[in-house]
């Protein structure tokens, strides 16, 4: 009992460290006044922090679903609207998106999947043709001419590196992404593995992604973002630039925690609604 105490304690206390090195890197930069304009600075960093120990809890708790594999199987038969795939982050699998699964297929999307990135430390453009493969794969299934994606973090660069890299704008009617780290995060340098290198702000993947925005056929692309985002530094690094972008701030949410919010997931159910 004494050591998962301990456990919890330095975890809390990394936690902790992340919104200290948000916080400083936002009062060192504008940012600190957009936190301001919500609300008193302190509480907007205390619920963040809230948020981040209540979405680490429901990453271990939806990870035991990975056992429940039909509950991650497209059904079978053609598709009345179009699929959608959601792509997860660094170091995470497709039980991410457990409850996403669970709310879109209540609000009438039964041909939804999310797919497993194999591999934790491969470069984002491998990550990029297993996606190729998956999204090849549910137009089979599903009889349909084209697929929606929803990536969450390193997700969202894994689908822009699948559209840069590939001749299938046609096959992908619309993009949203969570809290992805368009131009980079800064806390990038204390990850491990190909994909946590390509992040780093200024890295070679970057700068040839941004050079020009990879847009889906229908010519529509959401970036969704929170300001109390404490993985993401600078936060304005998950905002995209250019025509066709939108840029969509959802309510005080941590990072992790964006793949588990119930109204950041309404969000992404109206982009994709949205005529």
């Amino acid at each position: 009992m004494c050591w998962l105490l301990l456990i919890l304690l330095f975890w809390m206390s990394v936690v902790a460290m992340t919104y200290l090195i948000f916080y400083y890197e936002s009062a060192n930069g504008s940012h600190l006044e957009i936190l301001r304009s919500r609300g008193t600075v302190s509480l907007l960093l205390f619920r963040g922090f809230l948020w981040s120990i209540y979405s680490h809890l429901l990453v271990l708790a939806t990870t035991t679903t990975a056992l429940y594999r039909s509950f991650y199987r497209l059904p079978p038969g053609p598709s009345e609207r179009t699929p959608v795939i959601f792509v997860h982050g660094l170091y995470h699998n497709h039980t991410a998106w457990y409850l996403y699964l669970r709310w879109f297929r209540k609000w009438g999307w039964h041909h939804v999947k999310a797919v497993n990135l194999h591999g934790k430390f491969r470069s984002i453009q491998d990550f990029g043709r297993i996606l190729n493969r998956e999204v090849d794969e549910v137009l089979r299934e599903t009889e349909s001419n084209q697929v929606d994606l929803v990536g969450h973090s390193m997700g969202g660069l894994v689908i822009r590196s699948y559209l840069a890299n590939n001749s299938v704008t046609a096959k992908v009617r619309r993009v949203v992404t969570l809290g992805s780290p368009h131009a980079g995060s800064k806390l990038a340098v204390l990850g491990l593995g190909n994909a946590v290198k390509e992040m780093i702000p200024g890295s070679p993947f970057l700068e040839e992604l941004n050079r020009e925005l990879q847009m889906p056929e229908s010519g529509r692309f959401y970036a969704i973002y929170t300001i109390v985002d404490n993985l993401v530094l600078p936060n304005e690094s998950a905002k995209l630039s250019g025509d066709g972008a939108e840029n969509i701030e959802t309510r005080i949410v941590n990072h992790v925690g964006l793949s588990f919010c119930k109204h950041t997931a309404r969000l992404v159910k109206q982009c994709l609604e949205e005529p």
